[in-house]
């Protein structure tokens, strides 16, 4: 942070130069480092949430017929209020780094459904993690959207919805991201200043 900056941060919110230091401090060593091993982390949590959605009335089904046959003692209604509220997740994708393997990159079904590992080879350049990762998103989207992992054209299909997926993040790159950006560090504080001081939102 620039020393003008974290002056200011200093007498406008009352903070010490020791904090900013800290939270400067957590977000390189801690944030940063989980962010960067997060490849395509919008598209990633985006099909868990679509197939945690999909899997939710199947699962809700299922506990109501255990409670409706042993009788009393649970309350349906709390845990449907819970994954209805996305506090229980009963899907998964996880992004594993490896050192090598068979293939650079694969898709392994957890056991009992409940979610999936994507493997990758750690040493490869990021470009082509983030192309290796969108082909197996797109193994995913074959097994739990269209039903057909075990299609003739499964690759091709992986590969066609990891392209489809990768030209948007590639537009938003280009032509989207300018409305978020700031030329310099003064207009993101005098913002957040802007904003901490309005009384209504």
């Amino acid at each position: 942070m620039d020393n003008a900056i974290a002056e200011k941060f200093c007498s406008e919110f009352n903070l010490t130069q020791e904090q900013i230091k800290v939270y400067e401090s957590f977000y390189e060593k801690t944030i940063l480092p989980a962010i960067n091993r997060h490849y395509l982390f919008h598209l990633v949590t985006t099909i868990e949430e679509l197939i945690n959605e999909k899997q939710k009335h199947e699962f809700l089904k299922v506990i109501r017929e255990v409670i409706d046959k042993e009788g009393a003692g649970y309350d349906y209604t709390m845990l449907e209020k819970t994954i209805n509220r996305k506090m229980l997740r009963l899907f998964s994708i996880i992004l594993v780094p490896i050192e090598s393997g068979k293939l650079k990159a694969r898709t392994h079904l957890i056991k009992g459904g409940c979610g999936v590992l994507i493997t990758y080879w750690k040493q490869l350049p990021k470009d082509q993690i983030r192309i290796l990762i969108a082909h197996e998103l797109g193994h995913v989207a074959n097994r739990y959207f269209f039903n057909n992992e075990n299609a003739a054209s499964e690759d091709g299909l992986a590969s066609l919805f990891g392209y489809i997926a990768l030209q948007d993040r590639n537009d938003f790159y280009l032509n989207k991201t300018e409305p978020f950006t700031r030329k310099y560090d003064m207009q993101i504080y005098n913002e957040m200043v802007n904003i901490s001081n309005r009384k209504h939102m």
